[in-house]
């Protein structure tokens, strides 16, 4: 390949990718030394005119190319395409990383092949920009979408019945920060997202480049193929425009949803009552006031924040989501979604419901106190000092031991719900554990009588999530119930006019300072 040593914009390529330049800032200009850039190349026509055209601009626009080519080995020829890639790379000058996946894994993925060949290749991009940014730039991976590729992604999401989000196509930037691709943030550009397969062809033969084909893009069994070989020619008998014409109607689309993203995120705002990694709780009675559209809208900017693929949630489903929540009138849940993600409808501790995006394995809505995890739990009950500290999970469990005249006032009327005072002569083995089906304890005030710790919780309304982790301070020497952390203290082990020792147990949070 011939890498031309005069910069110009006469190539109607080139100038076109530098009105997407100057639209949409693809590669920030550098500070110091050239910006490293990952060209994903797969040695088809569109990649290496990408690789070629990016050649012709990087001394303009300071860009350092390096080349990566990813293997899928899911054809008998995909050995040949790295093999060409590399020695294009080696014509060029350009660093070139290489990778080969597995391909009975990619066969074998849950998500089906495409997803799975997908997530595989944005993977090694990522973690090539990453090995080959200073950590001082932002690592940039370029891909060769056009116009062409943009009529069919959204042609194929309207057939699924794609929201406007997914209507409004792929971007000429993208944010990657999905955990399960990159360690930290990635921009993935589409320098010719503007451009037609057509003009992208007439630049490669302009400059006489070569290139593989790839024998899969003709297999009608793939939706997209038969979009493209098929469905793309019917329309373009009405409008022989009919690519630029879904490409713009993408762009207003999306300029749409900038301005509906921005509506929603303050009404989140407005709306959040926590916000974590684990969940998002917002308010139900605002959410009641609202129309179904509305809801939808709010419930998708939440899955984003949380970084779910609403494709594997599906509009029927959220449609369905949404008015579950307009009829909610009791706490329910948690209910699945699909994902590792579910939803709950949660009492307050002002009794007043909300609504709870929650993944899967976490509670609907933040204890309102210490709680032991699902971990903690596993690892069996704690033994508690007369005279000491514990910490757990942002809290702290502060165990002394005091003179009688010196709490006289605080054990007559706690008024703090978080601290206990007991008899140190009369507990024995204490340690800290959690509820156990048939527990009961002993009320305060109420000698000989019993309730059930399941009723207690009711009464409290305490939601069911939450009682699983709920500490609870046990003598181990005569396996009675001493304290139900937060809600009642035991009749046994009081503090009476005779004790010599008061034990005095208490939790404090973490950013407390005592």
């Amino acid at each position: 390949m011939k890498v031309e040593n005069k910069l110009s914009f006469n190539d109607p390529l080139l100038s076109l990718m530098a009105q997407t330049e100057r639209r949409y800032t693809l590669f920030p200009p550098p500070a110091d030394s050239d910006q490293p850039v990952i060209v994903g190349v797969s040695g088809g026509v569109d990649s290496v005119v990408l690789l070629h055209a990016l050649a012709q601009l990087s001394p303009l626009w300071r860009l350092q190319l390096h080349v990566v080519h990813v293997d899928h080995a899911l054809r008998a020829s995909s050995a040949e395409d790295a093999a060409f890639v590399r020695e294009l790379a080696r014509r060029m000058g350009t660093p070139f990383h290489t990778t080969r996946l597995d391909a009975a894994a990619l066969r074998n993925d849950a998500s089906g092949l495409e997803a799975a060949a997908r997530r595989a290749r944005y993977r090694f991009l990522c973690a090539i920009a990453h090995d080959v940014t200073p950590d001082d730039m932002v690592p940039i991976v370029a891909v060769a979408h056009h116009a062409n590729d943009q009529a069919e992604t959204v042609l194929l999401r309207l057939i699924q019945g794609s929201g406007v989000e997914g209507l409004a196509g792929m971007r000429p930037v993208t944010i990657l920060d999905d955990p399960t691709l990159t360690m930290r943030p990635v921009r993935l550009v589409r320098p010719l997202l503007q451009a037609s397969r057509t003009q992208i062809v007439e630049y490669a033969q302009r400059h006489l480049l070569s290139w593989r084909e790839d024998e899969s893009n003709l297999d009608l069994r793939r939706t997209r193929n038969l979009i493209r070989h098929h469905v793309l020619p019917v329309l373009a008998r009405l409008n022989p425009r009919a690519v630029d014409a879904i490409a713009r109607a993408a762009d207003r689309v999306a300029e749409a949803c900038e301005r509906l993203r921005a509506y929603d995120e303050q009404t989140l705002e407005e709306l959040t009552l926590e916000q974590c990694a684990q969940r998002i709780v917002l308010r139900l009675d605002a959410l009641q006031k609202m129309d179904a559209a509305s809801v939808r809208s709010l419930l998708h900017r939440s899955m984003a924040r949380m970084r779910v693929d609403l494709r594997t949630i599906g509009a029927a489903k959220l449609e369905r989501l949404a008015d579950a929540i307009l009829h909610a009138t009791r706490r329910s849940g948690p209910h699945p979604l699909g994902s590792g993600l579910a939803w709950s409808v949660v009492a307050l501790e002002s009794g007043v419901l909300a609504l709870s995006l929650h993944r899967s394995d976490a509670l609907p809505c933040a204890p309102p106190g210490p709680w032991l995890d699902a971990d903690r739990r596993r690892r069996g009950e704690i033994p508690l000092p007369l005279e000491g500290e514990l910490a757990l999970d942002g809290w702290r469990l502060q165990c002394t031991l005091l003179a009688p005249q010196d709490v006289a006032a605080e054990w007559r009327c706690n008024q703090d719900r978080w601290r206990a005072f007991f008899d140190a002569e009369s507990v024995q083995t204490p340690v800290l554990t959690t509820p156990q089906a048939g527990l009961k304890i002993e009320p305060l005030g109420m000698a000989g009588k019993h309730r059930a710790l399941g009723d207690l919780f009711t009464d409290a309304k305490i939601a069911p999530a939450l009682r699983a982790g709920w500490p609870l301070l046990v003598d181990r020497s005569g396996d009675r119930v001493l304290w139900v952390c937060g809600l009642m203290q035991a009749h046994a082990a009081r503090v009476t006019d005779a004790t010599r020792r008061v034990w005095m147990v208490r939790w404090v949070k973490d950013s407390v300072v005592v």
